[in-house]
This record gives structure tokens, sequence and C-alpha cells, in this order.
């Protein structure tokens, strides 16, 4: 319910508050509450419904003023019993709302006072028992009453009076088995809130008691340990801080790790400490570790997980050097428990930089005297262990120089050595001396004895005499630094680079004090053998030949790179400079190893090989020809190059009939041949040709597509005969039907026939439908004879739709002597008969096509119309003068329009 008035509140206009307790069933309800907890209550009016309603809006407006006002009103306290007593309502929205109210009412100081007031200590017997049923609403189904209800536990909890009031219901070990179950909430407010409640009930040494006296205190521990999870920064903080006074004493302890194991907790304190970065989490985190090392069993647990607790130790140094003095102090008083037990110094001085750090603090925070304090208090525990060294006897420069003029000052302290060796005074003294006289003799310059190219092997004499040879040892210096001390005359340099300069020196030790140093001995290493080429691999392989590269390895620590030498079957080829060679003069289809190295003045570098396998002449040759078009009297003929060109390429030749002279010569992939003969089979090749020779492919075959019109005219391809070619007549359908002379000469065949046979081919952009035969009548009365149709049935069809004379045209089934009878039903198409003068003016009139259509890829044949002998020769004249093709029309010639018009 909003409030439409932004400029004031609900309980201005409307003085909610009173609603609450105007109801005269309210005596009622809560009788019945009190005899029954399980009991719930429908009866709420419509009026507390909205001062519900009205409340929570003002709460969430502005919490304060409203809380503010709610508290200055007189009947405060009835209030907060009736809305206590609409916590057990059925209806989630006001239960949840309910809880809301409460919860908002105990955050403030006043509002807890109140509280204390109207369920602690001016109780009625009609008044609600507020803890048993916000315990109760912590397992009901609806989110939003659990929230509310743990948010007002967690608040309660917050005073000692409120911690009392929980710790000594009832209730209490149902309350702890319902919180600590929702800590495993999907809802991290739901989490972190009972989370609270747990650790503000640990605060109280009873409340700690109560869990760990618990019947269920296994499981509830280890849902707390689990909560130490770092997913939920608010959870863990509290459960962090749960663990921490659960586990500061013994008992607590023993338990813990009995339930659990020591495993866990530690691995969840290193958790929070290495990766989080909330400063709560951190601070919390030291506060446990800080419990579980409050005695000396807590120390020992952190002994026996010693990684872990190195690990651990760390991290909290680097929470030293953190911005927040709060969280300076919580790393300083960790560390300062756990150095307060004997050992636990050495562990934290693991570390060579916590003294610098504890400097830092001195002068960083001191402002702040609990952390001046803490500081000051670990300097001590880690230093109070630390014994002072001997007195360092430094003598007077040049003395020893006058004591041994006498040259039998060391041949009476040897004596002393051997004589008074019981006395420890006199045997201490005495090296001391000896010590004085010997620590400005400069040892013997040491000798390189080997070097190579990462390492070296030196030697050197002692010129000193030693109080004691066993205790005598040698510091190797190199370059200034020192890198290793030994008790031999000799030692191994190692690690060293290649082709660099080094100094060597060598430094006397005794238990006294150390001796000058000699003087440096300079050596160079050797030059470092190449490493192998990277990425050896081939561009290109032919018949003959090789090309491979490969890519040039670091070659900054050699000295002088010569080239790469290449090897063909483990056989020296030829030295190059560059990253690739070339490898001829080889065999078709065969094997080769090929190595590579780079040669340097150190010498050859390791090898990188490689097998080479040379292409074989099959993969040089092209593959056939293919034919995309093929028509009467052209091809279209593509070819792909071979898989392998051998040497480098030149051009392509297409041949055809196996010729000499090639159709074709150049470089494309295709050509276009054109003025062949019709119905005559081809043969393609391919041929390309390299500088390596020429590769034919094999032959493909073609045919073209049958001439039904005789046309005698040459193709581009064929040789010039010197007499014309002859034709030979055909049988006419006419001959078939109907048995003419033998004895006459053959007539050509009828133009229907011809027609037919042109039909059959599929035309792409023509529709054949089949019409009825029509005959005109002719202008002429002489002759009366009527020729036989030339024309066809024609339908127009969307000029988008029609390809051009230029599109391919496929070949029809050639029709067989049964289909040749004459059908039952005949299909005609329509005929054109123009006067017996063959005027060139002549008009056309199309045919009404019916309704059946033949399909374009259906072969169809057309009917032989019977014809007397008589008017064979006018047919002939026809078949000369008139067309032999159907005549092609303008596509928006309507069907009455003559042909003289078109």
């Amino acid at each position: 319910m909003a409030n439409v008035d932004n400029n004031k509140f609900y309980f201005d206009r409307k003085n909610y508050f009173l609603r609450f307790v105007s109801n005269e069933e309210k005596s009622d309800i809560s009788h019945g509450i009190n005899n029954n907890l399980n009991s719930t209550s429908n009866s709420i009016s419509r009026n507390t419904r909205h001062a519900l309603e009205y409340f929570v809006d003002d709460l969430r407006r502005d919490s304060h003023r409203t809380i503010q006002k709610f508290l200055n009103e007189q009947t405060v306290n009835d209030i907060l019993r009736s809305i206590a007593q609409l916590l057990l309502n059925e209806d989630d929205r006001i239960c949840g709302n309910s809880a809301y109210i409460m919860g908002s009412t105990v955050g403030t100081e006043l509002g807890l006072t109140h509280f204390f007031t109207a369920f602690s200590r001016n109780r009625t017997s009609n008044t609600v028992d507020i803890v048993q049923v916000l315990c109760k609403l912590l397992a009901h189904s609806d989110s939003e009453c659990v929230l509310n209800a743990a948010g007002t536990l967690g608040t309660i909890c917050g005073s000692k009076e409120g911690r009392d009031l929980l710790l000594n219901h009832t209730c209490i070990t149902q309350l702890i088995i319902n919180t600590s179950s929702l800590l495993s909430s999907t809802n991290s407010w739901i989490a972190s809130n009972v989370g609270l409640i747990l650790a503000r009930i640990t605060v109280e040494e009873i409340g700690c008691k109560i869990i760990l006296t618990h019947s269920k205190h296994r499981e509830i521990l280890s849902q707390i340990l689990s909560a130490l999870d770092i997913s939920d920064p608010g959870r863990s903080t509290n459960a962090a801080f749960a663990i921490g006074r659960l586990i500061e004493g013994d008992d607590g302890k023993k338990t813990l790790i009995s339930d659990c194991g020591q495993y866990k907790i530690f691995d969840a304190l290193l958790l929070m400490l290495e990766v989080n970065e909330e400063k709560g989490v951190n601070k919390n985190a030291c506060y446990a570790l800080s419990c579980l090392c409050t005695t000396q069993f807590g120390f020992q647990l952190c002994l026996q997980y010693l990684p872990t607790f190195h690990r651990i130790i760390l991290a909290i140094e680097t929470l030293l050097i953190s911005i927040e003095h709060e969280t300076v102090w919580f790393a300083l008083m960790c560390l300062r428990t756990i150095a307060g037990h004997d050992g636990a110094s050495e562990h934290i001085l693991r570390s060579k930089t916590i003294i610098d750090k504890l400097k830092q603090i001195r002068d960083k925070w001191n402002k702040y005297q609990d952390v001046q304090e803490e500081a000051r208090g670990l300097w001590y525990l880690l230093h109070r262990n630390i014994k002072p060294n001997r007195p360092k006897i430094d003598g007077h420069d040049g003395a020893s120089e006058h004591i041994l003029r006498s040259k039998t000052i060391i041949d009476k302290l040897k004596q002393i050595r051997d004589k008074w060796n019981k006395y420890q005074d006199v045997q201490e003294e005495a090296r001391g001396l000896w010590y004085l006289l010997h620590r400005n003799i400069k040892p013997n310059r040491p000798k390189i004895d080997e070097c190579r190219n990462t390492s070296a092997e030196i030697s050197w004499d002692v010129n000193v005499n030693s109080w004691d040879d066993a205790a005598l040892q040698f510091r190797i210096i190199l370059n200034n630094q020192s890198i290793g001390v030994t008790n031999t005359t000799n030692y191994s340099l190692k690690d060293l680079q290649p082709n660099t300069n080094y100094n060597v020196q060598i430094q006397y030790i005794t238990p006294q004090g150390e001796n000058i140093r000699s003087d440096p001995t300079i050596f160079h290493t050797d030059d470092e053998l190449p490493p192998p080429v990277n990425n050896l691999h081939v561009e290109r392989a032919t018949m003959t030949a090789v090309r491979v590269s490969w890519d040039s390895p670091d070659l900054s620590a050699c000295n002088l790179v010569k080239g790469y030498q290449t090897y063909l079957n483990d056989v020296e080829h030829e030295r190059t400079t560059e990253c690739v060679i070339t490898i001829g003069s080889l065999s078709v289809s065969t094997t080769y190893k090929i190595d590579v190295c780079v040669v340097t003045s150190k010498g050859n570098g390791p090898r990188a090989s490689i097998n080479v396998v040379t292409a074989s002449t099959g993969d040089s040759n092209p593959a056939p020809p293919t034919f995309s078009v093929i028509g009467r009297r052209e091809i279209h003929i593509k070819w792909q190059p071979p898989e392998v060109i051998a040497g480098r390429f030149t051009r392509y030749e297409l041949y055809c009939n196996r010729q000499d002279i090639p159709i074709y010569s150049g470089q494309a992939q295709e050509f276009h041949a054109t003025m062949l003969k019709s119905d005559t089979a081809y043969t393609m090749e391919v041929v390309a040709i390299t500088n390596e020779g020429r590769f034919r492919s094999k032959p493909a075959k073609t045919r073209t597509l049958k001439d039904e019109f005789n046309a005698q005219r040459h193709s581009l391809y064929e040789r010039q005969s010197q007499s014309p070619p002859r034709v030979k007549r055909t049988e006419s359908n006419h001959s078939l039907y109907f048995p003419t002379n033998t004895n006459a000469p053959k007539a050509s065949p009828p133009p229907e026939r011809r027609l037919s046979r042109e039909t059959n081919g599929s035309n792409r952009n023509v529709d054949i439908t089949s019409v009825q035969p029509i005959q005109l009548k002719p202008e002429s009365t002489t002759n009366n004879r009527a020729l036989p149709g030339l024309g066809k049935g024609v339908q127009l069809r969307p000029q988008e739709l029609i390809k051009r004379r230029n599109a391919q045209r496929f070949r029809t089934e050639p029709v067989s002597m049964n289909h040749l009878q004459p059908p039952t039903t005949r299909i005609t198409p329509s005929r054109i008969v123009p006067n017996p003068e063959f005027n060139r003016e002549h008009q056309v009139r199309w045919a009404i096509p019916v309704v059946q259509k033949i399909p374009q890829t259906t072969p169809y044949r057309l009917a032989s119309v019977s014809e007397s002998p008589s008017i064979m020769p006018d047919l002939r004249r026809s078949e000369r003068s008139a067309s032999n093709s159907i005549p092609d029309l303008s596509l928006n010639v309507p069907r009455t329009q003559s042909l003289s018009q078109t």
C-alpha cells in the first residue's frame, strides 16, 4: 500500500497505532494463543491489516522517525503485545510484517527497553511468549518471516538482558538447533543473522556450555565449522567469533577436535586469512586462532599441523601492514598470544621481515596506545630467548707483525694446545691469539683446473697453520658473492653462463673468525653448443625436389654463428645462412631423411630431423576433364590442377581426339569448344606442362547431342575433306505406318517427323501443350492440298523465368519402335497451314490449348498424319523452303496475333 501523499506519513493522517488495541476480540485471541501455541488466529480485522500495511510503509520510508513516533504512544507496550499475537497468524504477509515491525522496534535502545518491559518485566498471563514464538518462526516456510525473526533474535541477543532472556528460556536448546541448521541457507541474510545469534549467545559462558553439552553438539559444531566458508563473509565472520569463544577453554578444544578434526579448523582459518579481503573476516580469524593458542594444548595442536601453521603465521604477518589499525591490533594480539609459548618465537622468526614490520608499526601507529602495547609485547617475546653473541676480539692493526717477529711463537702455541688441553680457559685464550696472528694472512689465489661452458673446477693450497684442521673451512666467493663453504681444498662451480667472464676468491673461516680474502682469479667460460632449430617442416615437395624451412633458435649465448648445416640421409649436403633450403636431384616417390643443425665456433649443435616423401608421377597428373555443358555443336570443358605440381608450372594444353595439335593452350582451367559435329563422340585430354615435363590426364569421353536437321557444315576441329560428305536418307514415319513401293526412291523425312524429333528435346523456356489440329483454308483454289503443320502450340511464361538460347540443352531418351504404333488418342500440335504459293505475309492463328499438359522432362512424340503420295512433292518443296525450327516469337505477343505482325 503506497503512501500517496509524499509530504505526510500515514501515522500523521490515520493514527493507525490505535487500531492494534481497539479490537475487543484480542483478549480471546491471546487467550487461545496462550493455551495452545500451535493454534493460529485468522480473525484479523480489516483495520488491523491496514494498520500493518501503513506501519510497514512508514518504516520503509523513514524507519527512525516512524519508530520514534511509535514509541511515544502511551499504549506502546499494549501495541507490542498485540503485534506479537499477530506473529502466529497463518497468513505469511501478516506474520512477516509483524516480525519486521518487531525487529525494527528492538533495533533502537528505547524500543528494546519497551520490549523487555512488555514481555519480561511486566509480563501478564495473557502475554505471548515472544521467545518461543520467534524460535518457532525460524522453522517457518516463508523466507521473509524467517529473516525478520532471525534479525529480531539477533538484536535481542545484543544486550546482556536479552542474552539472559534467551539462555534462561526453556526453548534455548531448540533455538540453537534451529539457528545452526539455517547456517547453510542459500539466503545470505538469513545465514548471517543466525550466525550473529550464535556468536552473541557464545559471549556468555553458559551459552558456550549449552552448545558444547547439547545432545546434538556434534552436528551443531560441524555446521558452525562449515559456516567458515568465505563465500559468505557475514556468516563466516560470525561463525569465526563463535568458534573462537567455544575453543577458548581446553574442554571446547577437545570437543571440537574430537567431533570435527583439527585439520578442518586450520584449513578454514588459513583460507580466511589468505584469500578473503573482508576486514571483519580477517580480524575474527585472528581472534579464533588466538583463542585456540591460549593454552599449551592448543599450541601443541598447531605444531601437529606445522606446514599449515607456518602459512597461517605468514598470512597474519601480511596483516601487519594493513591500513586499518584494528586489523593491525588483531594481528599483533594473535602473534603475541602464540609467541607466549616456549619455542614459538622460532616459528615466528622464520620470516626475515617480521622485525622490520614491527619497527614500521612503532613509527606509524605511535598515536594508538593499544597497537603500541601489543607491538612492544610481541617484540619482547621474540627476543627474550635470544642469547647475546660472544665479545669479538679485534686486536690492534699491525700488532701481529711485531709478535710474529719471533719465529718460535707459533711452535709455543702448538705446545700449549697439546699440553693444556684440559684447561678450557687456556685453550680459549690460545686459540684467540692464534686467530689474531693469522687473520691478516691472505690465502693463495685459487687455480682453474678445468673450465667448461656452464661449470668450472677450482683448487687452492693452504698457506696458514690452523689451530684445528678439522675446524678450518673455506668460503668460495664468485663475483664478490659468497656461493658456498667447504672443508676441502677444491670446489666445483656450477650453473655458470657460457661465454662469460668470472672472478673467484677464497677466504679462510675459523671458529674465532674469518681471514681476509685472496686475490681474485679471472677465467672465461667456454662457448655453449647451439640449441637445435625450431619448427623444421616441409614447405613443398615435388617429384625431384624438396623445399625445407625452419625457425632460428635463441643464439644470443653463442659467440660466433657460422650458419646451418643440412644433411641428406645422414650425409652432409649443404651449409646455408638462411632458414630455408631447396634440395634437388631426388628420385620420384622416395623417402628421404633431412637433418638440420646450427654451426658455431664451438661446433655443430644437435640435429633436428624430418622425413620427406617426394611426389609420385600419379600425383602430378591432372584429373580427367569434366563437361559442364554438352550441346549439339558445343561442349564446355573444365579441369582441375594436379594434386602435386612437379616443378614450375607453365600452362595447360587441351587435346581433342588424340590429335597432335591442342585446341587450347593457356593457364585457365576451362574451355568452351564450339563448331563441333552433332551426335559425335569426342575424347578430351588435359596436359599440365611444367619445367619437369608434360603430365597428361586420363582421357574423358563425351558425345554431342543429335542434330535432327542434318546440318552439313564442318566442325572447326575437323579436317576438311576433298569431297563433301554424303547424307544418308532416313526412313520417315509415313513409311513405318503406310507401306510404299520399295522400288520407289526414298524421300526425305516429312516435316511432321522432323518436328516430332525436335520437340522431343526439353526446352526450359517453352511449355508444350496438346492442342486440337486445325487446317486453314488456302487462298488459292487451284490447289486444294494441305501441307502438314510446321508449328507447335506455345504457352507463354513470365519473362523473368525465361532463359535465352544459350541455356543448356538436355538430351532426351530415343523412342523405340514399339512406341511408334498409332496411339488410340493422339496428341498433336497445332498446325500452321500456309498457302501453296508460300506467301511471306501469311496469317497465323493459334489453336486453343487443351487442359492436358506434357511435363518438361517427359519424353513424348507427335502423331504421324497419313498423307497421300500425291502431296510428296509439296512436302519436299516445303522442306526446302520452310524453316527447320520453330519460329521464335517475342514474349509479349498475344495468342491471336499473326506471325507477320510479330
